[in-house]
């Protein structure tokens, strides 16, 4: 794997159980090494990426007891090697193609994968086909069509069916451009919560520590879009967002705008319908939106939600009732 470091601190973020032990997590000011799903939450400043975890400890870091990162088990490997092979591909391979490369039935492949990781290999194929042409659709290629080829894509008409919710194909070559996004900042018990909308709704929704960085994760996230601080302009959507942030009106209607993948939005609508002061668990989100061994997975889309608060991700439990860890911490 090539340890992008943006790549892989994305996969932090997201706390991708797929990617233990392809790559490791050096921690420069506790001098240890972990897992890329570990709950531990460093700053960014802080860490390095290691390739395996001779590497980290070479460097004089020592293994994480909190995820232990040399307990890597042989059906993790496996996984390991199918996502390695998966990700070297330009096409989406057959079941078949990753059994032969295995040397595992293809039967045990799929069982293993999806039990590992929540979704099958082919399932896991495409969406790192979508990323490769989201990728390549932000280094603004000359037409769109370049792009879906160049990704992978036997057509262009399969590109346009695999596609996520929200942003069109244009919309993510050109980055945002021609978006308005305003912006303001309002204070919680919690923290500060950025809320940014476009024109059809609320797209985002997140903890900052200062203007600076709401800022910064916007243009990160929206790089040749218009983003403006309008807080006058917002108030009437900030005030809505703090009495959901602070339960004072649980049921508020609030219109959203967001980007998601069709598994992601049936978590995501799951989520807000669970009421105020319950919790339920990774495995009965999964069990509602239709697929009962996906709570990895249900897991992931947690990882990724964009709408703090509005999408009540936070209300979501181990089997056990401990919290395993969110998003923008545990102590909020």
């Amino acid at each position: 794997m090539n340890l992008d470091a943006n790549h892989c601190w994305d996969i932090m973020q997201r706390r991708d159980t797929a990617y233990d032990g392809v790559f490791f997590v050096g921690v420069r000011t506790t001098r240890i090494y972990c897992r890329p799903s570990c709950s531990a939450r460093p700053l960014r400043k802080n860490i390095d990426f290691y390739p395996d975890s001779l590497t980290a400890r070479n460097a004089g870091l020592r293994p994480c007891l909190r995820c232990h990162p040399d307990n890597i088990l042989p059906e993790t490997q496996l996984v390991h090697a199918i996502t390695a092979y998966i990700c070297a591909q330009q096409h989406i391979p057959t079941l078949k193609e990753l059994s032969a490369h295995v040397h595992f039935s293809s039967f045990y492949v799929n069982r293993v994968f999806k039990s590992q990781t929540g979704v099958t290999p082919r399932q896991y194929a495409a969406g790192i086909q979508r990323e490769r042409l989201e990728e390549l659709l932000r280094q603004k290629h000359e037409r769109i069509t370049d792009a879906i080829l160049d990704a992978g894509y036997s057509t262009v008409g399969n590109a346009y069916y695999a596609q996520s919710f929200g942003m069109t194909l244009r919309d993510v070559r050109r980055g945002g451009d021609g978006w308005n996004i305003a912006f303001g900042i309002i204070p919680t018990e919690y923290g500060e919560l950025c809320v940014a909308q476009t024109t059809r709704g609320v797209c985002r929704v997140f903890f900052v520590a200062s203007l600076t960085d709401a800022q910064e994760q916007l243009k990160t996230t929206y790089p040749h879009a218009s983003i403006t601080h309008d807080q006058l302009n917002m108030q009437e959507v900030l005030e809505t967002v703090r009495t959901l942030a602070h339960q004072t009106s649980p049921n508020a209607e609030i219109r959203i705008d967001i980007r998601a993948t069709a598994f992601q939005l049936r978590v995501y609508d799951v989520l807000r319908r669970i009421p105020v002061g319950s919790t339920r668990t990774y495995m009965q989100i999964a069990e509602e939106v239709g697929n009962p061994r996906a709570a990895r997975a249900v897991a992931q889309a947690c990882a990724q939600n964009p709408l703090a608060v509005l999408i009540p991700c936070h209300r979501v439990v181990h089997s056990n009732g401990a919290r395993e860890g969110y998003r923008w911490g545990i102590a909020r």
